[in-house]
């Protein structure tokens, strides 16, 4: 069950939780509030000269970095008189990111032109040029020590490692790609994976030092799109690769080659997988019901079937970039044990497996399409769900599946964040946030 907070006012379409729990900030207007996140009363209160675009707090929760169109400003939460200004200057502010010293800050310029690393103790600046994105294809080690960037010079795609101490370069090779998607470490910092874009399946893994580990690349037809989505497990045993042939691969760190492919069937046959199916109650179908709420408008509740159950699907427009279709969320579970998928031409329907046994704990169908889903950091059996409508869905191991309404007017669930100590889930809406928490029964 969940407590919820009273509705307040962010103009960011998002709520930040701090590293360490204790505080939750949002933007409104000019302002930055930041609440304490357990009362929600104000902890601190920031103006900005401008409507901030990004927010991020450092590794260590002492300060809070705020970003416009050309500054980046620095506030302490210990001393609120306290702030730092960074000027990005012509090149403008594409994207922020603390480095993970806590007193370092990476500004990604307009038009991919360098990344500037800022130290807040020395006052001075180190410039990385030619990044090719600013939202993606870069990543820090886990233990903090070496950052990876991956950047594009003369048509090729190049991936360079550098030494968070002091910002040296301590690598840079080619990687054998046509045009690099994205990277990520692997959790335990032995690897990190590279792969193509979505017109190539090739998903190649580095060491560090630039030496080539394994490439894996699926049989495809010509004209098939490749890679979707990916993920690491938390012990870096399985790489998941989400594809748009429907398939969900996980690869396994010692042949580097999956281990098995997880399916997404229009029929699911097997009759031992519990399937949690969404319903608006009426007085004819108020049976099989597991989950429910009571006396709110409308009554939604989840019925429990058995297998065979044929899956709602959509018709896939062939015609775009980038289609709706293929394994587009896979995310493990804090521990690992667990992997939640939804294939985006099915996009009602959520599919949970368990990868100790390798088989299938659940399958859920919404009545709306699935927006997000998100495991509780600490309780490896409980995820939360977002449909961008009035409820959030819970599914646990032990309780099935569950959908509470947010007791507030016209509130649309669009995205969903954990709070690092998995007590509390932030739900927020195009204008207005509150805070979910937990509670037993």
């Amino acid at each position: 069950m969940l407590d919820f907070s009273h509705v307040f006012r962010t103009s960011q379409h998002t709520a930040h939780f701090s590293p360490d729990a204790r505080l939750v900030a949002t933007v409104v207007d000019a302002r930055v509030v930041v609440r304490d996140a357990a009362s929600q009363q104000i902890a601190a209160l920031f103006a900005c000269d401008e409507a901030p675009a990004h927010v991020a707090w450092a590794p260590d929760a002492a300060l809070l970095a705020v970003a416009s169109r050309r500054t980046a400003t620095v506030w302490s939460l210990a001393d609120p008189q306290w702030r730092a200004v960074v000027d990005a200057g012509a090149a403008g502010l594409a994207r922020l990111r603390w480095a993970p010293d806590a007193r370092s800050l990476l500004v990604f310029s307009d038009f991919q032109l360098r990344v500037t690393v800022w130290s807040l103790v020395a006052g001075d600046a180190a410039s990385i040029q030619h990044p090719k994105y600013c939202d993606r294809g870069f990543g820090f080690r886990a233990d903090g020590r070496y950052f990876a960037l991956c950047e594009r010079r003369d048509g090729k795609d190049t991936l360079s490692v550098y030494d968070c101490e002091d910002w040296t370069l301590v690598k840079h090779f080619p990687v054998d790609t046509s045009d690099l998607e994205d990277i990520a470490w692997s959790p335990d910092g032995r690897f990190i994976a590279v792969w193509d874009s979505i017109l190539e399946y090739k998903i190649l893994i580095y060491s560090p030092d630039g030496r080539l580990i394994s490439c894996y690349s699926a049989n495809h037809d010509p004209g098939v799109l490749g890679i979707k989505s990916v993920n690491w497990s938390p012990s870096a045993q399985f790489l998941a690769v989400g594809s748009f042939d429907e398939k969900l691969r996980l690869i396994n760190n010692m042949t580097w080659k999956p281990l098995i492919d997880l399916s997404h069937p229009t029929t699911v046959p097997y009759p031992d997988i519990p399937v949690y199916r969404e319903a608006a109650a009426s007085t004819n179908n108020m049976r099989n019901i597991v989950v429910g709420v009571a006396d709110i408008r409308p009554q939604i509740y989840y019925e429990l079937l058995k297998p065979p159950f044929n899956v709602h699907t959509v018709k896939v427009e062939i015609d775009k970039l980038s289609p709706k279709k293929g394994v587009g969320i896979c995310e493990f579970s804090c521990d690992g044990r667990y992997i939640a998928s939804r294939n985006d031409n099915m996009p009602n329907t959520l599919w949970i497996w368990d990868l100790v046994n390798l088989s299938q704990v659940a399958l859920i169908q919404q009545l709306s399409a699935i927006k997000q889903i998100a495991w509780n950091p600490m309780d490896p059996e409980l995820l939360a769900i977002s449909c961008t409508n009035s409820f959030v869905y819970l599914w646990s191991k032990e309780r099935g599946c569950s959908a509470i309404e947010v007791p507030a007017v016209n509130f649309q669930v669009g995205q969903i964040k954990w709070c690092p100590d998995g007590k509390s889930l932030a739900l927020v809406d195009r204008e207005k946030f509150c805070i979910a928490f937990l509670v037993e029964e």
